[in-house]
């Protein structure tokens, strides 16, 4: 079945590809693309033909809430399947969750549950670790804690910088991001007591 991709980011939209490489193969499409972020320049982006743009600068409202109003129109105006949230630096309302947690997915730039929240690359070497990596998950009202789709692995090795694991984490969260939209699109998966679940068979498309 056919399905419709919204993919909302706050950097530099550097997952949008990976988005892409997801649907590859299937008969769904990127419609939507936000971005809360009034520096980008959209013609620098990968966006296909027929896709809408928007920034939808969370500065210029009132409250959160009129914010996600306004992503929230644009969803269902668009009838969007997956929402995929690819370097997102916002985090959404109780309401929100309740009504698209099921179908947004999230990045995280570690092997959840370690890290959550902010520089989780920094906070990495800083502990020492000798492997960290990146995550696709659900979102849930718990920031960085909703249920696991596919992970990454990367070394820590023992000159990298915060910059150098960083570049290192992202090339494996493209490959980890591109893995869970497509079994999401495919049907593949399921969640049972916050734990992902998929059809059997697919179990080896996890851990990337």
């Amino acid at each position: 079945m056919k399905k419709r991709v919204a993919f909302l980011f706050s950097g530099r939209g550097s997952l949008m590809g990976a988005v892409q490489g997801g649907l590859s193969g299937t008969s769904s499409e990127l419609v939507l693309v936000i971005t809360n972020n009034p520096n980008v320049d959209s013609s620098q982006l990968p966006i296909p033909e027929g896709c809408e743009f928007y920034c939808i600068d969370h500065k210029s409202y009132h409250s959160r809430s009129d914010h996600e109003q306004e992503i929230a129109l644009l969803m269902d105006r668009c009838q969007i399947d997956l929402i995929v949230l690819g370097g997102y630096r916002r985090i959404f309302s109780t309401e929100f969750v309740e009504k698209y947690g099921h179908q947004t997915i999230n990045t995280h730039p570690s092997l959840l549950p370690a890290f959550v929240g902010d520089k989780a690359q920094l906070k990495a070497i800083q502990k020492g670790v000798r492997i960290t990596g990146a995550t696709v998950h659900f979102i849930n009202n718990e920031v960085d804690q909703g249920p696991i789709i596919t992970q990454a692995a990367v070394e820590v090795k023992p000159h990298y910088t915060e910059s150098d694991l960083r570049e290192a984490i992202i090339g494996v969260e493209r490959l980890a991001l591109a893995r869970a939209v497509k079994l999401f699109l495919d049907d593949k998966l399921e969640i049972q007591h916050n734990v992902v679940h998929v059809k059997s068979g697919y179990e080896d498309e996890l851990f990337v």
